[in-house]
């Protein structure tokens, strides 16, 4: 099917947490490599600021035809200069994939299913902090949302239960993610009801700050804006910017993570899955006072509150129990450039509008005028020139925190603190990195066929290959000061044999203007059911050089081997173009299927 094979170099044994953190860090705000761009981020030496920004009329619908002048920015009121200016119209389809005919066994093409259309949507359900009633009543809520959801929207489910986890990676398949909100069996699971929500953290900020960094780490790096929609009953970030009685450790950490959230685009928008709230009355309430200063520290108008009937209950009054709540929606919608849904039994329709919210919207980026990266906040104000009755939503404010700074937490900052951080500044810039993570987006950018296949037996891992396994996550043990760990216990590899075919016109024409070939990376990372890292490895290899020299597009094989740990349930694979940082990627479930032994040992692709 395509042409002759090249060789790989040498197998390298990576383990990204380690690995990857070694490659210096970009200092460019806006990477450039081959002359293709990367998305903005806010970086320490080039600094600037990204802002979506949705606009939209009295009812709701998107504006469109706005150019760069027809936006002013400013930020602490003192206006700033747009340098970069885009719009993403999430209504059209940003990917179409050709008709492929159908393919062998075990053979796959970074092709989706459908054409592709919108930012990423992640659904994060937090059950920790929904109460039972709650949870049972918004099962059939969400089944709902994936029933009614546009074709081509690219949606993951994590949920927050005994840990957060990974259910449902990016798939456009909503049977798929159906099936996996329905799905009861081993590994990652919603379950129906979750019952101990006080045992794993409920309205605890730190827990909520921690899943949050979690999610923008595992989101850096992938281009673009990213929906989070935050799928619960309480939202423990119960301060805004500013405020004064919040304690300055508590500050700290909150304005890292709002930090990190910009710097991935990320944009939240809470959903409170409690609905209607109706309370009996039972007295006079002494809460109206803490309401009222909430309201005032978030300078916010309510989201979209419906006609719910609140009263009064154990001298406390249900309408300042809720306005609590939804000031702290507010807080966090207006501090990530998202929006806050509550008030409305029909949650499945607030999910509805969140996804039309954040489908389409205007891009820019200023280098501020205060270079001062203090830690302070930033307010941002953007406003149109011509006077309109339009409906601007943006992120609000920014923390001026260096992209190497980590929180000051009892202040010390731990050598595995300074290794993630170093870690993220390198995946930011590398899309190899962060696509290559289980349940990322499939990648198109590049395009390539690959066929796997199993090799022999599962044989006894060697003394060195055990050695090699130790810093995975799956088999990575604490290590004491002055304390011998003792060798892993050996366990059985299957090895897999995984061939690459790759057909890229770009590949010939970038050749002839450097000079010389392109070198591509070929990565492949193996993981269990709990989504956790069980083994990759990393090849670099040079296309032929007379790929593609009778005219047609370069095509050339590659073969790679992995030995894969038992437990594994998936195997993703990824092809860079180093020279430009284009980049595909696909994901196999496993076990692979059965297939007539001529074609696995030919390794038809």
């Amino acid at each position: 099917m395509f042409g002759r094979y090249f060789a790989l170099s040498a197998t390298l044994l990576a383990v990204p947490a380690a690995a990857m953190a070694q490659s210096p860090a970009a200092t460019n705000s806006k990477e450039v490599s081959g002359g293709q761009e990367q998305g903005w981020v806010l970086r320490q030496d080039v600094r600037r600021v990204p802002v979506d920004i949705v606009v939209t009329d009295k009812q709701g619908n998107m504006v469109k035809g706005l150019k760069r002048e027809d936006f002013i920015v400013k930020e602490d009121d003192t206006e700033q200069q747009v340098l970069t200016f885009d719009f993403e119209d999430g209504t059209v389809p940003a990917f179409v994939p050709p008709k492929l005919p159908p393919l062998p066994a075990n053979t796959y093409v970074n092709v989706p299913g459908q054409a592709e259309q919108g930012p990423l949507y992640v659904l994060y359900y937090d059950m920790v902090n929904t109460l039972p009633q709650d949870q049972a009543a918004f099962h059939q809520e969400l089944l709902n949302f994936v029933d009614k959801a546009a074709p081509g929207t690219r949606i993951a489910l994590f949920g927050n239960m005994a840990g957060l986890h990974l259910v449902q990676g990016f798939t456009s398949d909503h049977a798929q993610l159906r099936a996996a909100i329905n799905y009861q069996g081993p590994g990652p699971h919603l379950p129906k009801v979750f019952l101990y929500g006080e045992n794993y953290g409920r309205e605890d900020l730190g827990a909520a700050i921690s899943n949050l960094n979690f999610l923008a780490e595992y989101l850096g790096g992938i281009p673009g804006r990213k929906n989070l929609i935050w799928l619960s009953g309480k939202f423990p970030i119960n301060f805004g910017p500013s405020n004064p009685q919040a304690a300055p450790a508590d500050m700290d950490i909150v304005k890292h993570c709002y930090a990190a959230l910009m710097r991935s685009e990320i944009a939240v928008y809470p959903i409170d899955v409690k609905g209607v709230i109706l309370w009996e009355e039972r007295g006079a309430s002494p809460a109206g006072d803490a309401a009222a200063d909430l309201s005032a520290a978030a300078g916010t108008s309510p989201g979209d509150q419906g006609n719910a009937t609140q009263q009064s209950t154990g001298g406390l009054s249900g309408a300042s129990i809720t306005s609590i709540d939804q000031q702290q929606e507010e807080f966090i919608a207006n501090a990530t450039g998202g929006h806050a849904y509550y008030s409305n039994n029909a949650v499945s329709t607030l999910m509805e509008k969140a996804i039309e919210n954040g489908e389409s919207y205007y891009t820019i980026s200023y280098s501020p005028t205060n270079m001062n990266f203090d830690g302070s906040e930033r307010k941002i104000e953007i406003t149109l020139v011509k006077k309109s009755p339009y409906i601007l939503s943006y992120r609000k404010l920014y923390y001026a925190i260096a992209e190497d700074a980590l929180p000051n937490v009892k202040g010390k900052k731990s050598k595995a603190d300074e290794l993630q951080a170093r870690f993220m500044q390198t995946k930011a810039q590398d899309t190899l990195y962060a696509n290559i993570e289980h349940g990322a987006p499939m990648m198109h950018d590049l395009l390539f066929s690959t066929h796997l296949a199993t090799e022999g037996r599962p044989e006894m891992a060697t003394a060195k290959q055990m050695v090699e396994l130790e810093d995975s996550p799956a088999f990575f043990r604490t290590r004491k000061k002055d304390q011998t760990v003792k060798p892993l216990t050996p366990v059985k590899l299957q090895k897999y044999r995984i061939d690459y075919g790759v057909i890229d016109p770009q590949l010939k024409t970038l050749a002839k203007q450097k000079g010389a070939s392109a070198i591509l990376e070929f990565a492949a990372a193996a993981y269990d059911a709990d989504g956790r890292l069980l083994n990759s490895v990393l090849n670099e290899g040079t296309p032929p050089a007379d790929a593609g020299k009778d005219g047609k597009p370069a095509a050339f094989h590659a073969q790679q081997e992995l030995e894969v740990p038992p437990g594994a349930a998936s195997i993703r694979v990824a092809v860079r173009d180093k020279s430009t940082n284009r980049t595909g990627t696909l994901e196999v479930p496993l076990p692979l299927k059965a297939e007539p032994a001529t074609q696995a040992e030919k390794g038809t692709v």
